[in-house]
């Protein structure tokens, strides 16, 4: 499922007249086969979120090579966004739409209908503790439940690799069992 070599990313910062770099990430291999989970641990400021950053396309690693969901990183970007979820630290719903629209309209993105959208939507709905809040505005849920929202909106589009940024952050410890 994810195979890099010496992937590496470099910052490069100007304070004024003076420029310098920041070595984010340097030279890491990585392999990890279908059905594995692999947690990154760390303390912050350790790469981790640069790494899942670049394995999922959002940031350009500025060495090494990697080939994510049978896709190249860096030739076919397009082809592994297609294939992959993303679930980020900071959370990526509006907060004015309805959750249900929401949830639905995000699959759309990814070629999925509207009816199995909105089916696979109930389903996450209820197996995240999610129920009865198709209609609310993401704005007027909990931190718990916005944060279950964003793992449904990773998962609609059934993709075969998932990418959790600190995925318990704002769960209570009651529904994190349920990320399992």
């Amino acid at each position: 499922m994810i195979h890099a070599r010496g992937l590496s990313r470099t910052f490069r910062k100007k304070r004024g007249k003076q420029a310098s770099e920041v070595k984010a990430v340097a030279g890491v291999d990585l392999d990890v086969e279908a059905g594995e989970i692999v947690g990154f641990l760390g303390p912050n400021g350790a790469g981790k979120t640069t790494t899942m950053r670049m394995l999922t396309t959002l940031l350009t690693p500025t060495a090494g090579t990697a080939t994510v969901a049978g896709c190249d990183l860096l030739t076919d970007p397009v082809g592994v966004r297609r294939r992959i979820g993303y679930v980020s630290q900071a959370g990526s719903t509006a907060p004015e739409n309805r959750a249900g629209e929401e949830l639905v309209s995000h699959a759309r993105l990814y070629g999925v209908s509207t009816a199995e959208a909105t089916e696979r939507g109930k389903r996450l709905f209820t197996e995240l503790d999610l129920e009865g809040l198709w209609e609310r505005q993401p704005k007027a849920m909990s931190g718990g439940q916005r944060r279950r929202l964003d793992i449904a909106m990773g998962l609609v589009h059934v993709p075969g690799l998932v990418f959790l940024d600190e995925p318990t952050t704002g769960l209570d410890p009651q529904a994190r069992p349920a990320l399992l």
